[in-house]
């Protein structure tokens, strides 16, 4: 297969997953009534009773996106790109430069650098399935796991080019994809390869070893044998992250601040969710993180800081909890936790 070349698509003006853990309260809907010849309208869904000479339309309450604490600085001033947690309370994070970072109980600690090189540029390059087991694969052509003390030393596949992302179901299976849409396949001991994919990856979603969803320019799914494109799915931005519950849910986010739905077929149109008057004075916003624990749950972050929460019908408003900062990643082990990061070194935790 042909690996497809990197597709940006429209960008911003001015600007783990499944499988027992996912990468990764205020908002809401209100009602409304209208009059004769009128109609009001509010919030993402709504049920509408007519009667004579009068429609009334009274939306279902939004997602709330959660009660956030106040910020915790894991590095001052580092630009945190990758949050995973695996279990509530425990998670890894991983910053642009390749270090790496414990988040235990909302304390943080460092553990050094992951691997020899800088970490890829805005892939999700980090992802835990448990609190023993995490791999990663920056930059080049190294793969590492961690032990829960540790990273081990890296391991060199030759054949890769430039790692962007990894995605992995429990510590036997694991699937990195690099810069040139090349595949390869961890089976709990060794690295093999490569099964063409659709481009590059800035994120992979994995619910088994027989299905993962990566997500870049469009998104690709894979079947335990070979990656897919769906040919339905046109993105109107790159899309930076991918979370998925189950093989019949998984939500992609794109620049553009829109959302593509799974339904198990197909990918849904793109749908707007952060595209409504940012709330920190600016003109541009794009989602930049999501994770879904469950297909009645997800968490989705932008560039302008905000939260945004789906309940299985409807996605909510943005709730600033990380003004004038970029919020950069998400990670839901949980419906009950959510641990999200910003590129000025900082993480916020929903309990």
């Amino acid at each position: 297969m042909t690996a497809r070349p990197r597709r940006v698509g429209a960008l911003l003006a001015g600007s783990v997953l499944a499988a027992g853990m996912a990468l990764a309260g205020c908002g809401g809907g209100g009602g409304g009534s209208g009059h004769a010849g009128t109609t009001t309208t509010s919030g993402a869904t709504r049920t509408t009773t007519t009667t004579t000479g009068t429609t009334t339309t009274t939306s279902a309450p939004a997602a709330a996106a959660g009660t956030w604490s106040p910020p915790v600085t894991v590095a001052a001033g580092a630009d945190l790109s990758v949050v995973s947690c695996p279990l509530p309370g425990s998670c890894l994070v991983g910053s642009a430069s390749g270090q790496s970072y414990r988040l235990s109980a909302g304390q943080p600690s460092a553990l050094g650098p992951v691997g020899s090189a800088p970490a890829p540029q805005g892939g999700s390059y980090l992802t835990c399935t448990s609190a023993t087991f995490c791999a990663a694969v920056p930059n080049l052509n190294e793969a590492l796991v961690f032990n829960g003390t540790s990273w081990s030393a890296p391991t060199t596949i030759p054949a890769a080019q430039g790692f962007e992302s990894v995605g992995c179901v429990g510590s036997s299976f694991c699937v990195a994809i690099d810069g040139e849409g090349n595949a390869f396949v961890f089976n709990g001991t060794s690295w093999s390869g490569n099964v063409g994919a659709w481009g590059a990856a800035n994120q992979i979603s994995c619910v088994s070893a027989s299905f993962c969803v990566a997500a870049e320019g469009g998104p690709s799914v894979w079947d335990g044998r070979s990656w897919t494109q769906p040919n339905d799915a046109d993105p109107q931005g790159q899309l930076n992250a991918v979370s998925c519950a189950s093989t019949t849910f998984c939500v992609a986010v794109d620049s553009a601040g829109d959302v593509l739905t799974w339904n198990g077929t197909a990918f849904s149109a793109p749908a707007p969710v952060a595209s409504e008057p940012p709330l920190s004075g600016s003109d541009a916003s794009g989602l930049t993180g999501v994770s879904c624990p469950t297909p009645t749950f997800c968490r989705a972050v932008d560039t302008l800081g905000r939260v945004f929460g789906f309940d299985g019908v409807s996605w909510s408003a943005g709730t600033e909890i990380d003004r004038g900062h970029e919020l950069s990643g998400i990670s839901c082990p949980s419906v009950s936790y959510c641990v999200a990061v910003d590129r000025s070194g900082r993480a916020f935790v929903s309990t």
